[in-house]
């Protein structure tokens, strides 16, 4: 005879997966669902039991031995659901469902702590790419000190394409100053504090000055379109070529700021000494210094120091003055149209940007000398 309240047979422990046909990974699931599932019904029961317990005790017609009974049961389905918490195996399914979780979470943190660092040396690269300008004409260490002049390595384009800028920038500078009046002479700044600024430019070879700038700008980007090895950073020089030729058809539509133009290729000055300490100076030999010919030192001590006075002067002095005029001009043209939409707006903005690279160029160039100075005293 079966036993009322239970069933006519239990499984077999042969019966899950009999004949191999389940994985070790679904036998383990199962067995975890079946063990969860008797947790719920053993938590059910004491609900009930429990239920049934408050219902005597509530009710006044109860006798003793009906409410002893239901908190006997109560407890009774107390001690079961606390023998199946504590059985090893739950311990167990507990403790394996920690730990993965644990394992889940380090496998986050690493996966995220290692796209945190191939973050940063993604912008690492990305910085180290961006070069500055600096880099291009001294030996620049990883910490980015300034380690001396630097040592040009066999380059025939790039030792062609300097020389084409030394002969070429040489017409371009002569004819910009001859736009320039000094009548009152360079002891009296040439009347500069007189006239102003402006009132010392009369343009007489204005368009021989445009027409050979626009021609240098052409050649230099056919040179790298050609030989883009000439240079470092070719697609940089070729944007910078075209937004300059872009730039001076302003003064060229516009006469009365061809000023303008003038003041800024007046830059090109530096430019040329820039190029001459790489030209003149291949091997990076320092001046006064062992194996290097007093004459060379010399003239090596004064192109760098008609380079860095031409680079503050113009760079860092005359430039954001220069800001100051074209507002000025740009108010009144814009008073004049009605409308501060128009072609000298872009004057303004052109200006702001050659200031900002100006500012950086210089504080990596200060930037690199200081580390390289503290570097060879060693701090």
């Amino acid at each position: 005879g079966q036993r009322p309240g239970l069933p006519a047979a239990m499984p077999s422990s042969d019966d899950d997966g009999a004949g191999g046909g389940g994985s070790l990974a679904k036998r383990r699931v199962g067995s975890w669902s079946d063990d969860e599932e008797v947790v719920a019904c053993a938590r059910r029961a004491l609900e009930a039991a429990e239920e049934a317990m408050q219902a005597a005790r509530d009710d006044p017609g109860a006798s003793e031995r009906v409410r002893s009974l239901t908190a006997h049961a109560a407890e009774e389905a107390r001690s079961v659901l606390s023998a199946l918490m504590s059985s090893p195996r739950a311990r167990h399914q507990r403790q394996s469902l920690t730990e993965f979780t644990e394992l889940l979470a380090q496998e986050v943190k690493e996966a995220a702590e290692e796209s945190v660092q191939e973050g940063i040396k993604y912008a690492e690269r990305t910085l180290r790419q961006a070069k500055s300008l600096i880099e291009d004409h001294f030996q620049i260490d990883e910490a980015f000190r300034m380690l001396g002049p630097l040592r040009q390595d066999s380059n025939l384009a790039r030792d062609v394409h300097d020389w084409f800028n030394l002969i070429a920038l040489v017409p371009v500078i002569v004819l910009n100053l001859r736009n320039w009046s000094c009548r009152a002479g360079i002891s009296n700044f040439c009347g500069l504090f007189d006239s102003g600024l402006i009132g010392l430019w009369h343009g007489e070879v204005f368009i021989a000055f445009w027409w050979s700038t626009l021609a240098y700008f052409i050649i230099d980007a056919l040179f790298i379109v050609v030989l883009p090895g000439c240079v470092r950073s070719p697609k940089v020089i070729m944007q910078h070529h075209v937004a300059t030729i872009g730039y001076i058809m302003v003064p060229y539509l516009h006469r009365e700021v061809g000023w303008l133009m003038g003041c800024c290729m007046l830059v090109e000055v530096n430019t040329w000494f820039l190029i001459a300490r790489r030209s003149f100076n291949k091997y990076g030999d320092k001046p006064f210094t062992t194996g290097v010919a007093l004459p060379k030192s010399l003239r090596l001590l004064l192109v760098s120091l008609c380079f860095y006075v031409s680079w503050f002067v113009i760079r860092l002095g005359f430039y954001p003055y220069l800001l100051v005029l074209i507002l000025q001009e740009w108010y009144k043209y814009s008073l004049k149209l009605g409308t501060p939409l128009n072609i000298l707006a872009i004057t303004p903005i052109m200006q702001c940007i050659f200031i900002f690279l100006n500012i950086k160029w210089t504080i990596d160039l200060i930037r690199s000398k200081l580390k390289g100075r503290g570097a060879s005293k060693g701090l």
